[in-house]
C-alpha cells in the first residue's frame, strides 16, 4: 500500500504538493506544503480539500488491499466530492486574485520558493497547479486500482478516473481563458523575459500527463479484463488529447 508521500511523488518532484502521513489522517487538517524549501502554504479554502481528498484515496487503497470493495467504493465517492470542492476553492482564489504584475513571483513559482516579504500563502497560479496535481493523484491512484477490480469497484474507479480527467481539462481551459499576463521585463540572469501568468507554471503539469500515459501503457500490456482495457484505452486517449492541448496553450521552452 502506497503512502501519501509516494502517492504524490510526481507532484512533490515538481514542487506542487507534499502530503501528510496516513497516521495523521484523523488529525486536524494540516497545510500541504513541500520541504524546507518548498512552496508557500496553500489557502485553507483549497488546502483542507487537498488533505481530505488524499486521505480518502489512502483509505480506498487500504480497503481494496483488504478485499473490502464496498468500502473502497464509498471512499472513492468521498475523494471525488473533495476533489470537486478543491477546484471550487481554487477557482474562487483565482477569481478574486489581483491582476498579475510583470515579474511577479514567476521565478519563485518555478523554483518552488516563496518571495521575501510576500504572503506565506501560495498565489493563484501555484494554488491552481496544486489542484492539477491533486487531479493527477486521483486519476493515477484509481488507474492503479483497476487491475482485478470487480464490476462495482471498476465502475466506481472509472467514474473517479474520468471525474479527475474531465476536471483537469476544464481547469486547463479555464486557466487559458484567464491567461492575460502583464508585460514582460528582463529579470532573469540571461535576460529572458519573466512574465507572470499561467504560462509560468503550467509547463510543470506536462510531466503529470507523461506519467499517466506511461502508467496506462504499462497496464494495458498486462493481462487485464475487457472492461478494464476499455477504461484504460479511453483514459489514455483523453490524456493524449489533454497533453496536446497543454502544449498548444503553453508550448515547452526551446532547448537551451
Amino acid at each position: 500500500m502506497r503512502s501519501f508521500r509516494v502517492l504524490a511523488a510526481a507532484a512533490v518532484a515538481i514542487g506542487l504538493v507534499g502530503v501528510i502521513p496516513a497516521a495523521a489522517a484523523t488529525a486536524p487538517p494540516a497545510h500541504i506544503a513541500g520541504g524546507d524549501a518548498g512552496p508557500p502554504l496553500y489557502p485553507s479554502i483549497v488546502n483542507v480539500r487537498l488533505v481530505r481528498t488524499e486521505a480518502a484515496l489512502q483509505r480506498a487503497v487500504e480497503f481494496v488491499d483488504t478485499a473490502q470493495a464496498d468500502k473502497a467504493v464509498a471512499q472513492l465517492s468521498v475523494a471525488r466530492t473533495q476533489l470537486r470542492k478543491a477546484w471550487t476553492g481554487a477557482k474562487y482564489v483565482i477569481d478574486t486574485a489581483p491582476p498579475p504584475v510583470a515579474g511577479d513571483s514567476a521565478v519563485g513559482r518555478a523554483s518552488g520558493g516563496a518571495i521575501p516579504g510576500a504572503s506565506p500563502y501560495a498565489d493563484q497560479y501555484a494554488t491552481g497547479l496544486a489542484v492539477v496535481g491533486l487531479q493527477h493523484d486521483v486519476a493515477a491512484t484509481a488507474i492503479g486500482l483497476t487491475d482485478g477490480a470487480n464490476t462495482a469497484l471498476l465502475s466506481s474507479l472509472s467514474t473517479t478516473i474520468f471525474t479527475a480527467l474531465n476536471a483537469r481539462d476544464a481547469a486547463i481551459a479555464y486557466f487559458h481563458s484567464k491567461d492575460k499576463p502583464a508585460p514582460a521585463r528582463n529579470a532573469r540572469a540571461g535576460g529572458t523575459p519573466v512574465v507572470a501568468g499561467w504560462g509560468s507554471v503550467m509547463p510543470q503539469a506536462t510531466p503529470l500527463l507523461a506519467d499517466e500515459i506511461q502508467q496506462l501503457n504499462g497496464m494495458e500490456k498486462g493481462p487485464v479484463s475487457a472492461g478494464v482495457g476499455k477504461v484504460l484505452r479511453a483514459a489514455e486517449l483523453q490524456d493524449v488529447k489533454t497533453q496536446r492541448t497543454l502544449n498548444q496553450f503553453w508550448p515547452p521552452a526551446p532547448a537551451g
